[in-house]
């Protein structure tokens, strides 16, 4: 069977979508340590794929974790970046084609202040025939 989506993988298009709008930061795009944080940084992790109930058969909201972290050490210094970048992150999703962020949450990261967005990025999955 051949499964073929509505665009790019999801992954891709948030990577895409967020080093054109926030070039010097660090984007990750594969869940893995990040020991150095040395300017501001996203993290990207898929954690869920779930139909959507509205929708015809084959349509998908694939959840990620968008993580913003802060490489400030000083706390009021890492409050008050975050305060902006997170709002920037938000906004930058909110203008995405089938991208829907739902909430942000603050977090640490390691030593870090952070903050976890939750969105989900709709996709359409047809099957094809064996190859």
């Amino acid at each position: 069977m051949t499964v073929t989506i509505n665009g790019p993988l999801p992954r891709e298009s948030l990577k895409t979508l967020l080093e054109a709008e926030f070039p010097d930061w660090n984007i990750v795009t594969s869940q893995r340590a990040v020991d150095n944080v040395d300017r501001p940084t996203i993290l990207l992790k898929q954690d869920t794929i779930a139909a959507l109930p509205a929708a015809p058969n084959g349509q998908y909201a694939v959840g990620y974790t968008v993580t913003i972290v802060d490489p400030h050490q000083d706390v009021e210094l890492a409050e008050t970046a975050l305060d902006e970048n997170v709002l920037a992150v938000w906004a930058v999703l909110l203008t995405a084609k089938a991208t829907n962020p739902k909430k942000a949450t603050k977090v640490l990261f390691n030593q870090y202040l952070a903050y976890d967005i939750e969105t989900d990025l709709w996709v359409q999955i047809q099957k094809g025939p064996v190859r």
